[in-house]
C-alpha cells in the first residue's frame, strides 16, 4: 500500500480542482496553490511559475496533482501558464522529494484525429451507418496529433513528465482528460462521446494516487460513453479505473 501523506493540488480553484478537491478531502489530506483562495483545503495563493515558492509548499508531499493550466489561443498566455509554470511545477516537486506527480493532459494532444473518419461524423452528432462497436479507439500509443498551443502545451507536459520520471524516479501519470462540464452533462453533440462525469474524474485521480510502481505512463480520462473513441481500456489495466457513467442517459433524459 502506498504512503498516504499530503496531497496537493495546482490549480485547486479551477472547476476540475474543486471536483477533485471536494472527493479527495474526504480521504487524504490535501492543499492547494492557486492564484483565488479556496474554502476547506489550506491554498497557497502563487502563481506557479515561482519555483522557489512552490517548493516548500511540495515539502514532505507524497503527489503534487498539476491541474493549473490556462486554456488559450494565445501563445504569450500558454507559454506563461502551461509551459513555464509546468516545468516550474516539475522541478519543485524533484526538488521537495516528491514521489508522484499527477498531470492534467489532454485530449486536445490528439485532437486532429476529430478530422478524420469516422471521429468526425461522431462529433457533429452523425451516426448513420456508424455502429459504436467497431469504432476504432484512439489509443495512448497512437502519434500525437495536437489541435493548437493548448493542446502542444500538454503534449510538452507529457515530455516534461517523462524526462523527470526517468532522470529522477518520479512516477508520472499523465491524463488525457476528456469534457467537464459545470453541468456535468453533455451540452453539445460532440460530448455525447467526450463526456467525463465529475465521478469518473475523482475516481480516475484516486486511481493513479493508489496505483504503485507505474513510472511513467499515459491514460486517456472518458467516461464509458456509447460513442466515445479514446480507449478506457488501458487505464481499466493498469490503473483498476472503471468508469460507471455513460452520456447517453443524458440524451435519453433530454429526449
Amino acid at each position: 500500500m502506498p504512503f498516504t501523506g499530503r496531497v496537493v493540488i495546482t490549480g485547486i480553484a479551477g472547476l476540475i480542482g474543486r471536483v477533485v478537491g471536494g472527493f479527495l478531502r474526504k480521504r487524504w489530506e490535501l492543499s492547494g496553490v492557486d492564484l483565488r483562495p479556496t474554502p476547506d483545503v489550506p491554498t497557497l495563493l502563487a502563481d506557479i511559475t515561482y519555483q522557489e515558492v512552490l517548493i516548500p509548499a511540495f515539502h514532505e508531499a507524497y503527489a503534487v496533482i498539476h491541474l493549473a493550466a490556462c486554456f488559450s489561443t494565445r501563445w504569450d498566455e500558454i507559454v506563461h501558464s502551461n509551459i513555464m509554470g509546468t516545468k516550474a511545477v516539475f522541478e519543485a516537486a524533484q526538488r521537495a522529494g516528491v514521489r508522484k506527480i499527477i498531470f492534467a493532459s489532454s485530449n486536445h494532444v490528439a485532437g486532429l484525429y476529430e478530422r478524420d473518419e469516422p471521429y468526425r461524423s461522431i462529433v457533429e452528432g452523425r451516426y448513420e451507418n456508424l455502429n459504436p462497436a467497431q469504432i476504432a479507439k484512439i489509443t495512448h500509443t497512437a502519434p500525437i496529433r495536437p489541435n493548437g498551443p493548448y493542446g502542444i502545451s500538454k503534449a510538452f507536459g507529457e515530455a516534461v513528465g517523462r524526462y523527470y520520471s526517468d532522470a529522477f524516479g518520479i512516477e508520472v501519470l499523465c491524463l488525457r482528460i476528456g469534457t467537464v462540464k459545470q453541468q456535468n452533462r453533455p451540452l453539445v453533440a460532440r460530448q455525447y462521446a467526450t463526456l467525463l462525469t465529475h465521478r469518473d474524474l475523482a475516481t480516475l485521480i484516486e486511481a493513479c494516487l493508489w496505483v504503485e510502481d507505474v513510472p511513467f505512463d499515459i491514460f486517456y480520462g472518458v467516461s464509458d460513453n456509447t460513442w466515445r473513441f479514446w480507449d478506457i481500456d488501458h487505464p481499466r489495466e493498469v490503473l483498476g479505473w472503471i468508469p460507471q457513467d455513460n452520456a447517453e442517459v443524458f440524451r435519453a433524459a433530454s429526449a
